[in-house]
């Protein structure tokens, strides 16, 4: 599991195409993904959510409203959009994230050039510098910066974004020892509201955030 940031290789390719949809109920569910992580803001099977800062990095998140130990992030599921919020409040860094129960090998997905595929909405653009990360157990990780892209989106919206996991193999991911299949990081202020997570084949090259020539 990914316990902390350190600094990892970074990705530094990518494409600001973002799919832009009206509501939830215009999105497809992850359940036509070839993985799903995260469905209507509930972990899916075999997989955890946890928020964590420097007194504590991997606090599980499993139902009511949680802070990160040092209260610089709080986690909140909001029913009635069928998504889990997350609040950073810019005191120090934290990190949302979701982990496998067991580290996961995740070759045949490469194999098959998956995307790891995330539909969120900002509901408060990011201060400072955010990360979009999958570990391979600490310190093992890859990373992208998300900021520019989190901060050309429209508040309010709801989008799609996909990242080639071509892009974090050739970041460093030992791909065959995945245990933190999204992680999400900033030490400044920033909300996000995230509906589903999901691993969907033959996404890669066209990803919003690819890597390929």
């Amino acid at each position: 599991m990914l316990s902390r940031v350190e600094s990892p290789h970074r990705i530094t390719a990518y494409l600001l195409q973002v799919l832009l949809v009206a509501s939830l109920s215009t999105i497809p569910g992850v359940v036509v993904g070839d993985e799903a992580i995260l469905a209507n803001g509930i972990p899916s099977e075999g997989h955890v959510m946890l928020i964590g800062d420097k007194k504590q990095w991997d606090t599980m998140v499993v139902g009511e409203p949680i802070s990160s130990a040092s209260g610089y992030l709080r986690a909140e599921l909001h029913a009635e959009e069928k998504a889990i919020r997350a609040d950073w409040n810019g005191g120090g860094e934290a990190q949302f994230f979701m982990a496998h129960e067991t580290p996961v090998d995740y070759t045949q997905h490469l194999d098959e050039q998956s995307a790891l595929v995330v539909i969120l909405k900002v509901e408060k653009k990011p201060t400072k510098k955010v990360l979009i990360k999958m570990g391979c157990g600490y310190p093992c990780a890859s990373n992208a910066d998300i900021t520019k892209l989190l901060k050309a989106l429209t508040p309010q919206q709801w989008v799609r974004l996909s990242i080639d996991l071509e892009c974090f193999a050739a970041g460093g991911l030992d791909i065959q020892k995945v245990d933190t299949p999204l992680l999400i990081t900033t030490r400044g202020e920033m909300s996000l509201s995230i509906a589903d997570i999901s691993l969907v084949s033959g996404l890669g090259p066209e990803a919003t955030i690819s890597c390929r020539q």
